[in-house]
């Protein structure tokens, strides 16, 4: 009855989200970007997203990263250890390990070892399968006195 639980944590290492982290449990989902209702939320732009189709004209700033983040940029469903799935939902491109990702694809290697995910141009994040041993409940046994 020992088991394992796993969980997916991403670690910001480049970009607004350098130094945080968040995690999914198994059987959870995320979706991450730049709107208020996404499960992780990067940045504080509210700005409008720019035309995929248009040359974008950065100021130089950091904000120019951002805009190529999307509001719902990518969504990541942990099924179980075999079955991680990734969805890009963005226009602006959505890698993994270096390689863009096209609609949706399953993740593989992650039992390995440590990925990149990256989203835009420099959003990037460590993402690990993290196991850990399952704690045991205690068990409770109630004996009733009789009157």
């Amino acid at each position: 009855m020992g088991g394992e639980i796993l969980t997916i944590k991403l670690t910001g290492i480049a970009g607004f989200s350098k130094g945080k982290e968040f995690t999914i449990e198994e059987g959870g989902e995320a979706v991450i970007g730049r709107s208020r209702d996404c499960s992780f939320r990067i940045g504080e732009l509210d700005e409008p997203e720019p035309d995929p189709n248009k040359p974008f004209k950065g100021t130089g700033g950091k904000d120019d990263h951002l805009h190529t983040v999307s509001r719902h940029h990518v969504k990541l469903t942990f099924q179980n250890a075999k079955s991680i799935f990734i969805q890009d939902q963005s226009k602006h491109g959505t890698f993994l390990n270096g390689n863009r990702i096209e609609g949706r694809d399953q993740i593989i290697g992650l039992r390995k070892g440590p990925m990149e995910l990256r989203l835009g141009t420099n959003e990037t994040f460590r993402m690990e399968l993290l196991r850990e041993p399952a704690r045991l409940k205690p068990k409770i046994t109630v004996k009733r006195r009789e009157a």
